[in-house]
């Protein structure tokens, strides 16, 4: 099977849960779930409906006993700093794509540095946040927070796979208008200089392509890893579901916020800390409660508005993902009837893939924005409360 070490996660679970007040609401092991959820959970393909328990049962941060995580964080230290630097060589491919005139290879390096960078900010908040927490946090917020960082990892990759089947695209794009020009130089209808232009065009976007497919096996690995797989595991990675339209009309700000303010593991540490006996030091107490329940309901606000931006935002591109739809229908029709070339027609197969692929960045956006949303209410501090973002949590 694909895990490595089941019964040292069992192991594992048991001595986190000397730490834990909450455990019950956790499975232990594989054994609490259903047959038909066993099997799925040990196939080889891993569902985004399977984070949660995959993150429970296999993580290795989970299977170890000091609850403090700092040698569990290990990969995200080293993630953040991979793919800050990733981002910066992306980056520098792009700048050279767009002096060489190759907007193709510009907007592919473009697109996956940013993918890099939004990457290592998520790994540094996971970082920044699991210092902060006390090292008596609960099971449930641990698994909280790891289990919303592989939701981002898994939505990066997706990302990233599409960018893949874009910079294949422009490689049959790049291939084929080479051909043509060597055919054309046949013919006296392109001189050497053509072709020149036209083998650098291949040579770039197959670099593109190349610089693509790392970025998303490295992806890949650290998302085997968090989730229990070896790193260079033979496994498949499911598509991120479409975000919730009807769930997402029927959010209440002000019922959730009050939710969260009753959920925050924050305000809850601060709740269950002894009444002081001196008058400054039960101020000071009352003061942080005051202030965390105040910054609380200000990170709701922000999230659910965050939340109206990015679905009106949806709105658009996917009148958009609409448009590109029938306009590749038209040219499929087209060029079956013989009234479009083939480079005419990768050009628009290209093109109705990077509208895919706005429509996914749209729909992930739209997801993330939501899925925060919902995380704070359970109690995972996700937005930011005092100049920088706090990740503790408490399921309600």
């Amino acid at each position: 099977m694909k895990r490595k070490s089941f019964s040292a996660c069992c192991l594992g679970m048991a001595a986190l849960m000397t730490f834990s007040a909450p455990a019950a609401a956790m499975a232990a092991s594989l054994s609490d779930y259903d047959e038909a959820t066993q099997e799925k959970l040990m196939d080889d393909t891993l569902e985004y409906s399977e984070i949660r328990a995959l993150v429970s049962l296999f993580n290795p941060s989970m299977q170890q006993a000091q609850i403090t995580m700092d040698d569990s964080l290990s990969v995200y230290r080293n993630g953040m700093t991979e793919y800050k630097d990733r981002a910066a060589e992306l980056r520098r491919e792009a700048d050279q794509a767009e002096e060489d005139g190759d907007m193709a290879a510009y907007a592919t390096y473009e697109m996956n540095a940013q993918i890099m960078n939004e990457l290592a900010n998520q790994y540094k908040d996971v970082v920044e946040q699991s210092e902060r927490m006390s090292t008596q946090r609960s099971i449930v917020s641990a698994e909280d927070m790891l289990t919303r960082g592989v939701q981002q990892m898994v939505q990066g990759y997706a990302q990233l796979d599409l960018g893949c089947r874009i910079a294949e695209k422009g490689v049959e794009l790049a291939q084929a208008a080479y051909d043509s020009a060597l055919t054309q130089q046949r013919l006296g209808m392109a001189t050497d200089a053509d072709v020149k232009s036209a083998a650098n065009s291949l040579e770039s976007a197959q670099a593109g392509l190349k610089s693509a497919q790392d970025s998303r096996a490295s992806l890949k690995s650290s998302i085997c890893l968090m989730t229990g797989w070896d790193y260079n595991a033979d496994m498949t990675i499911g598509a991120v579901p479409e975000p919730d339209l009807e769930a997402i009309a029927s959010v209440d700000v002000a019922a959730d916020t009050e939710r969260a303010v009753n959920n925050n593991y924050d305000l809850i540490a601060i709740r269950h800390q002894s009444r002081a006996t001196s008058t400054p030091a039960q101020d000071t107490r009352d003061r942080n409660l005051q202030d965390t329940e105040a910054a609380v309901r200000i990170a709701m606000g922000s999230l659910y508005e965050t939340l109206q931006q990015q679905k009106t935002a949806w709105d658009g591109a996917n009148a958009a993902w609409q448009k590109a739809e029938n306009e590749k229908a038209a040219l499929d029709q087209k060029y079956q009837l013989g009234m479009v070339g083939r480079l005419e027609y990768l050009q628009g197969e290209l093109t109705y893939l990077q509208a895919q692929s706005a429509k996914l960045t749209a729909d992930i956006n739209l997801r993330k924005a939501h899925e925060d949303y919902l995380w704070q209410v359970k109690g995972v501090t996700v937005a930011s409360t005092s100049g920088s973002s706090s990740g503790s949590g408490q399921q309600g």
